[in-house]
């Protein structure tokens, strides 16, 4: 059976998280054209997950006491990650081990990443879905639907980068692109489940 678990992350918890989105995410068309080798996408994505373990909410699908499938959640009008919201976080020591064995094209890509999607991010009151990935089928759909039903009071924002694998998953949630774009030659659909919301 498997159960939603909806609190903070212990560093068992954090590692199993990261070994998860990185099997998610090593084949993923965004984080392939920014990252160089799985070993800055792993650095990444554990400098994400110990942030938004304090300052958001990280849900894990899990099976048998393992994690098997992760979302990561921005609060509802806090500030996204950036290095000064981290500094302030405590997260020096993390951030230095990530800028070392991140290589600066890298950081480039991901810097340039980051300012497009902020430039069309959803400029009413949302959830924003930071990032899901899962290593057994149903995890995702498990994860999205406690997160539909916790999230009621206002829309959920996401950008899916992965559109051939991830669109028809979105749209059966009931998700529905408002404009699609190109970041570092990868198309990404920005959607919402806001009924009133038309693709721009």
């Amino acid at each position: 059976m498997m159960t939603i678990i909806d609190q903070k992350q212990n560093r068992d918890g954090v590692n199993q998280i990261t070994d998860v989105l990185t099997q998610a995410f090593k084949e993923d068309p965004l984080y392939q054209a920014i990252f160089e080798n799985e070993r800055e996408l792993r650095r990444y994505l554990k400098l994400m997950i110990d942030y938004y373990n304090k300052n958001g909410e990280v849900h894990t699908a899990v099976v048998d006491e393992k994690i098997v499938g992760v979302s990561i959640w921005n609060f509802k009008g806090m500030p996204f990650f950036s290095l000064r919201s981290a500094l302030t976080s405590g997260m020096f020591g993390e951030i230095l081990k990530f800028l070392m064995i991140t290589q600066i094209k890298s950081l480039i890509k991901l810097e340039n990443e980051g300012l497009i999607t902020e430039r069309y991010h959803y400029n009413r009151e949302h959830h924003y879905l930071f990032m899901i990935g899962s290593v057994m089928k149903g995890a995702g759909q498990t994860l999205m639907e406690y997160a539909i039903d916790k999230f009621r009071d206002c829309p959920i924002y996401l950008e899916n980068s992965n559109i051939k694998n991830n669109r028809i998953f979105y749209e059966r949630l009931g998700f529905h692109p408002i404009k699609t774009i190109e970041v570092l030659g990868v198309s990404m659909d920005l959607l919402t489940n806001s009924k009133g919301e038309q693709l721009l």
